[in-house]
């Protein structure tokens, strides 16, 4: 068997900046700042850790968990509203063609590896029609460490499998150099794609097996994925 994790913002997908409106919605309504999210850049960083800088930058500490439950029920059910009507949202190139491959392969389990709390994850994939793809996942969800959540999505996958799985079947697709560095760090092999944010030469300099272009080559990139 094999597993393959993808992230989600920037890899599969942009959601136009929905999650920003959304969660910028979400603040102003509880603490009456407008504009919380104008000066934090959150590639890479996890929802739980992007509402702790919200807190640090906005009120000189970081949420109580009460608030921060507070922030996260509001955002999800922001980020439900703002999905649908947002112009810039879109698939990154090939991922549809991608996954379709990937899907008929019997020997390959498809999960997530994403800084997105669970339910923002499922509506984000929803509005693609990505959603299905996915049987499991690390998530915002289980730890505000994207290291941790890595790991925890790994040990997800290795447990749907029903058998070992080694270091060397583990494959994690992602745009950052957190991706890259978690995935390392984690034990897989790691696939960069310069579709984010970060360039081609950046994600280079951080060791992955593989820098793409992105992920259009369908047969090329699960020839990747093989091994």
């Amino acid at each position: 068997m094999r597993i393959v994790l993808f992230d989600i913002d920037g890899t599969l997908l942009l959601s136009g900046g929905a999650g920003l409106r959304a969660l910028n919605r979400a603040w102003e309504e509880i603490f009456g700042h407008p504009g919380a999210m104008n000066d934090i850049r959150p590639d890479g960083m996890t929802d739980g850790a992007i509402i702790a800088e919200m807190g640090r930058r906005r009120m000189g500490r970081p949420p109580t968990a009460e608030e921060e439950g507070l922030v996260e029920k509001l955002y999800l059910r922001y980020l439900e509203d703002e999905l649908p009507r947002s112009e810039g949202y879109r698939l990154m190139p090939g991922v549809t063609e991608l996954l379709k491959r990937l899907s008929g392969e019997e020997d390959l389990l498809l999960g997530l590896v994403t800084g997105n709390f669970e339910p923002a994850s499922r509506l984000k994939l929803r509005r693609g029609a990505l959603e299905g793809f996915f049987r499991f996942g690390g998530y915002a969800t289980d730890s505000f460490d994207r290291m941790e959540l890595t790991r925890i999505g790994i040990e997800r996958g290795r447990a749907l499998a029903g058998a070992p799985v080694p270091d060397r079947a583990v494959f994690l697709v992602g745009d950052t150099v957190h991706d890259v560095r978690c995935g390392r760090a984690s034990g897989a092999r790691v696939v960069a794609v310069a579709t984010g944010s970060t360039p081609a030469e950046t994600l280079r300099a951080e060791g992955p097996e593989h820098v793409l272009p992105d992920l259009t080559d369908t047969e090329r990139v699960a020839g990747i994925l093989r091994g």
